[in-house]
């Protein structure tokens, strides 16, 4: 049986179900159970299984960290990882290794030429996951742009009167009859300035996606890209500070972590502009709760989009519930499952036509 190495996450886990019949039958049940209002997992991976004899069934090797990668890699036949590094060290440890999988578009963890010496090319994947969460975070600033929780159904006499809106209309034998809710502070995305808060693959493709709207697209990342990257990406540098400062809409993109947890403070979100907007459909502890909470109370922000929550479910008497201008969606930005089980089927049919024809 082939044996592939794979960093584990939540999503890469859903490797070791497909291809390793000694899975713990609790993790399998689980992920059933998480996929379940969107597809039958079992008979989806008994479907995949069958174009993929060759590599199913296989042992899979789960590793964390650079120190059991290491100790995995001398029974690897294929690796498959998102962030841990490989290079000359790791490849020397690999003598079967027959393919290299990053699960992502981008390979700057892996050193292509030491794999290129070792005649393996690296293989990416442009993750759909990553795509629709972008699309959602251009939903959430359309939707805060042109207030549509509050606009949505306001269309007759009745529900106007009930929104605080008066129903007198237009004098249209002068005017036009545009708007005949007369709903006030309606805003465009063209011409407006988008920042970027991390430049990862899902940023990449927030700014692809608001190129076309007419927004001017700004980010800010430790390490900064270089001048080409920056001109196909259609986007500037900033500092933090002036991301804060510059941007009518900021988008968070920033992994979850003790050193992100709290990074946009109470400091940084008095830095924004009056009636600007934030969204965020990364981890919700990368803004600062109370930090959030006053600058929506004092009417500072003009919006919040949110996918991610302080505690999910929310408390039935979560505080952002109050505000009008506040979105709220239930961790939904990567739906449906069956986005990540493509990029996983893409992936291992590759790798299989790969190696069979080695």
């Amino acid at each position: 049986m082939p044996t592939l190495v794979v960093e584990e996450d939540r999503v890469l886990r859903l490797v070791q179900i497909v291809l390793d019949p000694g899975t713990p039958a609790e993790r399998t049940s689980a992920y059933a159970d998480y996929m379940a209002h969107d597809v039958d997992l079992i008979a989806w991976c008994d479907a995949l299984r069958a174009r993929i004899p060759g590599l199913y069934p296989a042992h899979v090797r789960l590793v964390t960290n650079a120190d059991e990668l290491q100790r995995e890699l001398p029974s690897a036949d294929v690796v498959i990882i998102e962030s841990l590094e490989l290079g000359a060290r790791e490849l020397a440890a690999a003598p079967k290794l027959k393919w290299v999988q990053t699960f992502g578009a981008f390979a700057l963890h892996i050193d292509e030429r030491a794999c290129r010496a070792r005649n393996l090319p690296v293989h990416t994947v442009r993750r759909r996951t990553n795509r629709v969460v972008a699309e959602h975070t251009m939903m959430l600033m359309l939707a805060l742009a042109k207030r549509l929780p509050l606009i949505n159904g306001l269309v007759t006499p009745g529900r106007l009167v009930a929104a605080g809106f008066g129903s007198r209309p237009y004098d249209t034998r002068h005017t036009p009859g545009a708007n005949f809710a007369r709903i006030p502070g309606l805003r465009a995305l063209a011409g407006s300035i988008l920042g970027l808060l991390g430049f990862g693959e899902i940023a990449r493709e927030v700014a692809a996606m608001a190129r076309p709207f007419g927004m001017e697209l700004l980010y800010h990342k430790r390490a900064r890209l270089t001048p080409e990257e920056e001109r196909e990406a259609g986007v500037t540098y900033s500092s933090f500070e002036e991301l804060f400062a510059r941007s009518d809409y900021l988008s968070i993109h920033v992994p979850s972590s003790a050193e992100t947890r709290d990074l946009v403070d109470a400091a940084a979100l008095r830095r924004m502009k009056c009636g600007a907007f934030l969204v965020n459909t990364s981890r919700a502890a990368i803004v600062n709760q109370q930090a959030l909470l006053d600058a929506i109370a004092s009417g500072h922000l003009g919006g919040v989009g949110l996918d991610v929550l302080y505690e999910e479910p929310a408390a039935n008497d979560e505080p952002l519930l109050r505000y009008q201008n506040v979105i709220l969606t239930p961790h939904v930005a990567g739906a449906s499952r069956m986005n990540g089980l493509a990029d996983l089927q893409d992936m291992l049919i590759g790798i299989w036509q790969g190696i069979r024809d080695l």
